[in-house]
């Protein structure tokens, strides 16, 4: 949430007028503000704006505390926006010293050990940052998780799009492309938010959020492991979701005109595969459309 939409639904609410939504958006950005405190401001600041709403916050039941707390924050906001979210660049620059970024410019699978021993395997041409308190920011692209368990300190997988995975210890797959978030848990168990929405996955649960919208499926975990093995299975894949493959197996982007969203394509992609196999393969499996590939040059283009 930026400075200028947190300072009109903090006004909003000192007036009553917020809706439920935006009112749980309040309460997203209180998790927030207490869950990172110690990576987004210095704690001199932080706890001056805490000061500042305890100030404003009478001795009343636990039952409102969050109701509160967002009228003490409405209070204090000329303080809040001081600290909180115009704090000095010097102290940005000095936080973002301990974000460490790693892209895969290669074609193949790179395996990555993070500083707690947490394994990444990060696909093709993907790039994440992460820093020591075992946070990590996919940029863009794929990447494999396998978490090291330390209940006293969460795992936690941005995006782009806000899409916000927490874990203690399992392995999941993470995947943002084209403003498309992908969270599919192989074994253990995380919670997924994306706005106001909130998800528990298992093991061969997949959370596709896109546009505002959510989609829950299922998804083999055998398939998911292949992947860190250098292969790719598809099952009732979308064209969308073949191009993606194509790009991250064999380094090509694809265009098409074509409806990206239609499609149902079963595929084994082996780390030995040639490109020209595979479009043969498609080629006749395909329908519901039928497409035809033409690659020059390295271009590829989808008819």
């Amino acid at each position: 949430m930026d400075k200028k939409d947190l300072s009109s639904l903090l006004k909003k609410y000192q007036q009553g007028d917020c809706t439920k939504e935006e009112e749980q958006l309040l309460f997203d950005w209180l998790d927030a503000l207490e869950a990172d405190a110690s990576d987004v401001a210095p704690a001199t600041d932080m706890d001056a704006v805490r000061l500042a709403m305890m100030e404003e916050i009478p001795l009343l039941s636990n039952k409102k505390k969050r109701y509160i707390w967002l009228k003490a924050a409405a209070a204090v906001l000329p303080l809040i926006i001081g600290t909180y979210l115009l704090w000095p660049r010097q102290q940005k620059s000095q936080l973002a010293a301990n974000w460490q970024t790693i892209t895969n410019t290669s074609h193949r699978i790179q395996k990555v050990y993070l500083p707690d021993s947490s394994i990444v395997y990060l696909g093709a041409y993907s790039t994440l940052q992460y820093n020591p308190s075992r946070k990590v920011i996919l940029k863009e692209g794929k990447a494999f998780f396998d978490v090291r368990t330390n209940p006293a300190q969460p795992f936690i997988v941005s995006d782009a799009s806000g899409v916000r995975t927490t874990v203690l210890g399992t392995s999941f797959i993470a995947e943002y492309n084209n403003k498309v978030s992908s969270i599919a848990v192989a074994t253990g168990k995380v919670s997924v938010q994306s706005g106001a929405s909130k998800t528990i996955l298992v093991p061969d649960q997949r959370l596709t959020c896109a546009k505002g919208t959510v989609l829950q499926d299922q998804i083999s975990s055998a398939d998911l492991l292949a992947w860190t093995r250098g292969e790719i299975i598809l099952r009732n894949a979308s064209l969308h979701d073949l191009i993606l493959a194509i790009r991250e197996h064999y380094g090509i982007t694809a265009t098409t005109k074509m409806d990206t969203r239609k499609g149902s394509y079963n595929l084994r992609i082996t780390d030995k595969m040639p490109l020209q196999a595979l479009l043969e393969v498609v080629e006749k499996i395909s329908y519901k459309p039928k497409i035809h590939f033409k690659l020059q040059h390295d271009q590829l283009s989808i008819e």
